[in-house]
């Protein structure tokens, strides 16, 4: 090989390696956001499921309320028929 391919092999390598250097960077840019992510993701699932077990809590409120709310329309209807016999 002539001196002058050499330079420019060096050269070239030299380039390569400055290139890859800057792409090591944007990984290590990247991994650290990917972990950021990460963390971010963990604690939203951890939310989601408290959120899920409080929703259920409400849905079985809500068919209790519902239960008593039904009980109360069935005295209604009783206490309605009772004071038709009473005060005729």
């Amino acid at each position: 090989m002539k001196e002058g391919e050499e330079k420019a092999i060096i050269e070239l390598l030299a380039e390569m390696l400055h290139e890859q250097r800057i792409a090591n960077q944007r990984f290590v840019k990247i991994d650290n956001s990917l972990e950021k992510l990460d963390g971010r993701l963990e604690k939203l699932e951890n939310q989601q499921i408290k959120t899920n077990a409080a929703l259920g809590e409400l849905r079985l409120s809500v068919m209790r309320l519902a239960d008593q709310i039904e009980i109360v329309f069935q005295h209604e209807r009783r206490i309605d028929a009772l004071e038709k016999v009473v005060f005729k």
